[in-house]
């Protein structure tokens, strides 16, 4: 199922429509940070370098390097909490469009702008803590990958999965939902991974937010079909 669901949002992902609303709000967040790294980029340079000399990288050259390749690795990460935030603004409407194509679901929905802000800062947050946290394995081949891995599916599973279907869903099918602990976190880390691919670019996050979509969609279309015959 869940390879029919991410050919479903590869071929969702070429809909103009859907393209129209993600790109907008992207180029916005990415032309922001880049103005906040013009002007604070001596700060950001001398914050990575103080990093840097508690690690065993003392030749200056090679210093100089990876201070440059960090400031590209904070920038790209800002993008991807700012990416979180975004996703509830624009969510109802890539959903609406979706259901209306594919699905033809019953809007019976209980969440709104607030509660899909309250979710995305909260995760924010815990990744910034857990991201300070593990700063020192970024340093560590292989483990740093597995390690953000993990903290970007911790980053995008409750937001994503609240953002998906809650325009939709009523609160006790949510429920429900959220019990499908193992396919939450497959798909979770499945969308985390696409980070780790650069052609996909600034288009990875509405890619992860339809791939949550289409699997909530048919999870909760079974449930429904289900309780008629109850």
């Amino acid at each position: 199922m869940i390879f029919n669901v991410i050919l479903k949002a590869l071929r969702s992902l070429f809909n103009l429509k859907i393209l129209a609303l993600s790109l907008v709000p992207l180029i916005i967040s990415a032309i922001f940070w880049g103005v906040v790294f013009w002007i604070f980029s001596d700060t950001i340079d001398e914050a990575i370098s103080y990093l840097l000399s508690f690690t065993p990288f003392n030749n200056e050259s090679v210093k100089n390097i990876i201070t440059f390749l960090g400031g590209g690795f904070v920038y790209y990460e800002l993008l991807v909490l700012t990416s979180v935030l975004i996703v509830g603004v624009i969510a109802d409407k890539v959903v609406e469009i979706i259901n209306k194509n594919e699905y033809n679901l019953a809007k019976e929905g209980f969440g709104s702008l607030v509660g899909s802000m309250w979710i995305s800062i909260k995760y924010n947050l815990i990744f910034i803590f857990l991201f300070i946290l593990f700063l020192p394995t970024i340093f560590i081949p292989i483990v740093n990958i597995i390690v953000h891995l993990f903290l970007w599916a911790i980053l995008i599973k409750t937001p994503f999965l609240y953002d998906s279907i809650s325009s939709i869903a009523t609160k006790e099918e949510y429920e429900i939902l959220k019990q499908n602990k193992l396919d939450l976190w497959v798909i979770s880390l499945i969308s985390a991974s696409l980070f780790f691919v650069p052609i996909l670019g600034i288009l990875v996050y509405i890619l992860q937010l339809l791939i949550f979509i289409h699997y909530n969609l048919t999870k909760l279309k079974e449930i429904r079909i289900k309780k008629s015959y109850a």
